[in-house]
């Protein structure tokens, strides 16, 4: 599938390529020059292969149609709706998984909020992770990747392969990213998270008709909730527990979606 290594080669490039100086030195203390958020702007890779893909492979016909499938808001309408609730149910799980294991509520003035990104309150920073690993990753994995392999498999098959290549993508960040590097044999929990969360992504993305709009929701509140410094612990298991537990749950239904 010559797609899909054209697809792969410019989504792992462009974001290894921007996280290569950030892992020389972590790992070696070789400082080379850095952009600014460079670490936020190599989410950018799996929209940059599907685009780069689309254009080499359909020419600007091509490109124009699929950017107009995977960002319309016509299409997404039941997949944003389903996206909110999700988010609205995992906040009130998290909250009272915190008041019942932890013994207290979590500080209101701190929910959302995270030392990666300084001075943002909630708002902000669900629309930053929105816009850059939502809008960066989700474009290309979902908006993408999952409906090429769709084409020859069943969703739930293109799910799980898509979960694979989502996490080698993430491989360079275990070398010197804090939050993987102190993971330790939380990776096996953080693997199995990420491929239920596929499953229900693949669900979401084809509840939209296709449209990315609505896992670029999902992907920002679920990142406040989880990668927040309050959620390092009780919230971030709460919600991931929830995203297995309904994985599973679609794993059949999926299994059912054959090539259209």
């Amino acid at each position: 599938m010559n797609k899909l290594r054209l697809y792969l080669f410019f989504s792992f490039g462009f974001t290894w390529l921007l996280w290569l100086p950030l892992l020389l030195e972590r790992q070696f203390d070789i400082s080379l020059p850095q952009l600014p958020g460079q670490f936020y702007l190599a989410s950018f890779g799996p929209l940059l292969g599907a685009i780069l893909t689309c254009w080499i492979t359909e020419g600007w016909i091509g490109l124009r149609s699929w950017l107009s499938r995977v960002f319309s808001v016509q299409r997404a309408g039941k997949g944003i709706l389903a996206a909110i609730l999700l988010i609205l149910l995992y906040i009130l799980v998290a909250l009272v998984a915190q008041r019942l294991i932890a013994g207290q509520w979590p500080e209101w003035n701190q929910f959302g909020r995270t030392e990666k990104l300084p001075g943002q309150n909630a708002v902000m920073t669900a629309l930053i992770w929105m816009l850059t690993f939502g809008l960066g990753e989700e474009s290309g994995w979902r908006g993408y990747l999952l409906p090429l392999l769709h084409k020859r498999s069943s969703l739930l098959r293109s799910a799980l392969i898509v979960a694979m290549i989502w996490m080698l993508w993430h491989l360079p960040a275990f070398w010197f990213n804090e939050t993987y590097l102190q993971m330790g044999w939380g990776m096996i929990g953080w693997g199995i998270s990420l491929a239920y969360g596929s499953i229900l992504l693949a669900w979401l993305t084809r509840l939209g008709n296709w449209s990315v709009l609505p896992v670029i929701v999902w992907h920002g509140g679920f990142d406040l909730l989880t990668a927040s410094d309050q959620a390092a612990e009780v919230m971030a298991m709460a919600c991931s527990m929830l995203v297995i537990v309904h994985g599973i749950l679609l794993s059949r239904r999926l299994a059912a979606l054959m090539p259209e």
